[in-house]
């Protein structure tokens, strides 16, 4: 193996006392193997190429008949790759050509669920660019997904998967729904939220609930009355919100001692050059480099990743900064959920420390409109009529359908007023 990749020669050598040149070629130091006789006057040997130059200086002026047979080897192999440019050349164009070939699409493959014919979604793709011959980068799957499920309203997701030249996209089907009941001029109003009762303004319809009365989500409040002059229902309502963070902070501090480790993507295969990391605590940071020729860019990638080995180190924070922080979030996460026609009546304000946890709490007392519209259909307010022209002894108040208990915040606010009312008392007295 290691003279096939040096190169060697086989030469034969014809002449009398052929043993005699042998020996003169050892004492030149020129070494020779593999010797084979063929004849009485006749040798073959083989002769690496280096020597070729020592053994021609000692062959002249001799009478020996030398022939070289074959010239085999590394060196001679790529010395006749390279005398035909031919070869090499149409090599680089055909590698060029396969990696080029490759980043476009050659075959599509559709899955759809029954109901949905996979034809039409076909044409619609290839009318929208996604066909055979597509370049890979060019394809816009966001702009593919919106457009095919605006196109067909029974399509409810499309996933499109790039492997390799083949595009597989699958279809999703919306859940069947019950069908429409048509509807009629009237409907019930029924509570969006819990909520105590201020005042109602009933415009249409009759009211089950009075003023003080705690409803919940879901609860009916008026029923029958008219979609073209909707009650409003006022109630007080209570929002909360609360948010909590450490005033310590651990932060990571690097200790010097780095690792590099590399990984090499080819399409979608990964090849990692492993190490062991020993490190207890680390970051990580991660470089990519690609490989390109003017705008090529070819699919090979090269993905550093360096290990910082770390130390944790708590640093205590301002605890008056951190309060700040925690009530400038809370008050956010309120306004994003109170309604902009609530109008706020009352806000409280509370933190609580937890060993190194602060905790803040934001409630808010409001006034509201929660009447939400629940349309009725022809059967539903026929029967509706016909229950009321029917009289009953009396008619209890639907409960909440999610059952769930109210938190009455509202003695919360009644506790702190009355303890405010008394201190002034004092303070007078």
């Amino acid at each position: 193996m290691i003279s096939y990749i040096r190169g060697y020669y086989v030469i034969t050598v014809e002449g009398v006392a052929v043993e005699k040149f042998l020996n003169h070629l050892m004492r030149n130091g020129i070494k020779v193997y593999n010797v084979k006789r063929i004849s009485n006057t006749k040798i073959e040997f083989n002769l690496d190429r280096e020597d070729i130059k020592s053994f021609k200086n000692v062959y002249r002026g001799s009478n020996f008949q030398v022939k070289i047979k074959q010239s085999t080897g590394l060196p001679f192999v790529l010395r006749r790759i390279y005398k035909n440019k031919g070869m090499w050349i149409c090599g680089f164009i055909s590698l060029f050509l396969l990696l080029m070939t490759s980043q476009f699409v050659t075959d599509i493959y559709i899955q759809v669920p029954e109901g949905i014919k996979k034809e039409e979604i076909r044409k619609e793709l290839y009318q929208i660019g996604l066909k055979p011959g597509v370049y890979k980068k060019s394809i816009d799957r966001k702009e593919i997904r919106d457009h095919i499920m605006l196109k067909f309203d029974e399509v409810a997701y499309l996933s499109i998967n790039v492997k390799g030249t083949n595009i597989f996209v699958t279809v999703t089907k919306k859940a069947e729904t019950l069908e429409s009941v048509e509807e009629s001029n009237y409907c019930n109003i029924i509570a969006k939220k819990d909520g105590i009762i201020e005042s109602v303004i009933e415009r249409s319809g009759n009211s089950v609930i009075q003023k003080g009365d705690i409803v919940r989500k879901g609860d009916v409040l008026i029923k029958g009355s008219n979609n073209k002059s909707i009650p409003e229902v006022w109630a007080t309502t209570f929002y909360e919100a609360s948010n909590s963070a450490s005033y310590e902070e651990v932060v990571k501090e690097k200790t010097g001692n780095t690792k590099n480790v590399y990984t090499l993507s080819f399409y979608d295969n990964d090849y990692a050059i492993r190490r062991n990391i020993k490190y207890k605590d680390y970051i990580i940071e991660n470089k990519e480099y690609k490989l390109s020729l003017g705008n090529y860019t070819f699919p090979l990638t090269i993905k550093v990743s360096t290990f910082y080995e770390t130390e944790d180190k708590k640093v205590e924070k301002d605890k008056e900064q951190v309060m700040a922080e925690l009530k400038e979030k809370t008050l956010k996460e309120l306004d994003y959920t109170i309604p902009a026609s609530a109008r706020i009546v009352d806000s409280k304000h509370n933190y609580k420390v937890n060993n190194n946890m602060l905790e803040y709490t934001i409630t808010v007392q409001t006034s509201e409109n929660i009447a939400d519209v629940y349309s009725l259909s022809k059967a539903e307010a026929e029967n509706m009529i016909r229950e009321q022209n029917t009289p009953k002894e009396g008619e209890a108040v639907p409960s909440n359908p999610e059952k769930r208990p109210i938190n009455d915040i509202r003695n919360e606010f009644e506790g702190t007023n009355n303890e405010e009312e008394d201190n002034k008392d004092k303070n007078e007295n």
